[in-house]
């Protein structure tokens, strides 16, 4: 396998779930130990995988949205700041659960992985420059701001979690058709809020 092939491997999604369900053979499965799974491509990673996972049926594990959402949150701020490592509290990465039920969990969405790496690519990629690429940072880091709140009202984290999802693959692949369509939820919600006000 080339070089090129290699480091075209390490922004496809399907990658990266390969790796976490490698890490999900153990007994319980630890956060620190799914962020060696997928370190060394970068950050974004670390942004996309707890949006992966509560979309997810783990989703429904008490504690796992809110969790989730102070990960996007921490992630999205090393972003804005253009930090190229992140750091997570002990707290959050001694958080575990069993490497079955993420298996099982990890397994369900494989096909759905599988399709958006047949469907997404690089392209538009001057989107991704500074100042447009502060959008998508600040919406995930309000998105993760917000998903503790979430956590008793069914639904509205993993709803949530996939706008995060959109956002952080297009920022993956940079694919900036995905990010414009990433954006319409946001910018739907931003129109009602505005509706409302006025």
């Amino acid at each position: 396998m080339k070089a090129d092939d290699v480091q075209e491997d390490d922004h496809k999604l399907g990658h990266l779930v390969a790796r976490m369900r490698d890490a999900a053979k153990q007994d319980t499965v630890a956060i620190k130990d799914v962020m060696a799974a997928i370190g060394g491509r970068g950050i974004i990673p670390f942004l996309l995988v707890p949006a992966l996972l509560t979309m997810s049926p783990l989703s429904g594990i008490p504690g796992f949205s809110a969790t989730s959402g102070v990960i996007i949150a921490i992630v999205s701020v090393y972003m804005l700041l253009n930090r190229d490592s992140i750091s997570l509290p002990d707290w959050i990465e001694r958080r575990s659960v069993s490497g079955q039920r993420l298996d099982k969990a990890l397994a369900k969405i494989e096909p759905m992985v599988n399709w958006i790496d047949r469907h997404t690519r690089r392209r538009w990629h001057l989107l991704f420059n500074r100042p447009i690429i502060w959008v998508p940072q600040g919406l995930c880091l309000a998105s993760g701001l917000v998903m503790p709140l979430l956590e008793f009202i069914p639904f509205t984290s993993s709803i949530v979690a996939t706008g995060v999802f959109l956002l952080a693959l297009s920022l993956l692949v940079r694919d900036g058709r995905l990010f414009i369509i990433a954006l319409l939820p946001y910018a739907a919600v931003i129109a009602i809020a505005v509706s409302r006000l006025i």
